[in-house]
């Protein structure tokens, strides 16, 4: 914390010797969706939101923090291979793009179509994967591969095998076994 509230002088104070002339001076591209003034660019580039990372809890129960996007993403593995997931209530499989899947050691998948936000796909189901999910491991999950999907997705047939709850920005998963 000390070290975030000195790199924040410090871009502060090289910001206010530059002036505002010197920031407005430098082209910016915004990424938060933030209205940044001038003299406040120099501050933000240098700056950034230090995100909450998930945590085990004392009691079990696993905590993801919502990111600014609103999205819950959350660190685990397919078969040993480690993806970040964002998890999608609205997904009926966890979910890998082709390229994923070949370095997680998926060979073949029956070929399906899918309904997914972007229209209808044509894809692949596996069984058989494990999951890993923060702390918890989800033995002998399907897996769906489609060749359009940009980001792996934590889906319901895995979700299903928790309780989930909502407190404060956080998703809480807890082992349903």
């Amino acid at each position: 914390c000390a070290m975030k509230a000195r790199r924040y002088l410090l871009a502060l104070l090289a910001s206010l010797v530059a002036g505002t002339a010197a920031a407005q001076q430098r082209e910016y591209i915004i990424y938060d969706g933030q209205s940044y003034p001038g003299d406040q660019l120099d501050v933000a580039a240098a700056s950034p939101v230090m995100v909450k990372p998930a945590q085990r809890l004392g009691n079990g129960d696993y905590s993801i923090p919502r990111a600014a996007d609103g999205h819950y993403y959350i660190a685990g593995a397919v078969n040993g291979f480690p993806v970040v997931f964002m998890v999608d209530t609205g997904a009926r499989f966890t979910t890998l793009p082709v390229k994923l899947a070949r370095n997680a050691g998926i060979r073949a998948g029956r070929a399906t179509s899918f309904d997914t936000a972007a229209g209808r796909e044509r894809g692949g189901i596996t069984a058989a994967n494990t999951v890993i999910v923060g702390p918890f491991a989800v033995e002998g999950a399907a897996i769906a591969v489609l060749e359009r999907l940009s980001a792996p997705l934590l889906g319901m047939d895995v979700l299903n095998r928790f309780q989930i709850a909502y407190s404060g920005g956080f998703m809480i998963l807890r082992s349903s076994r």
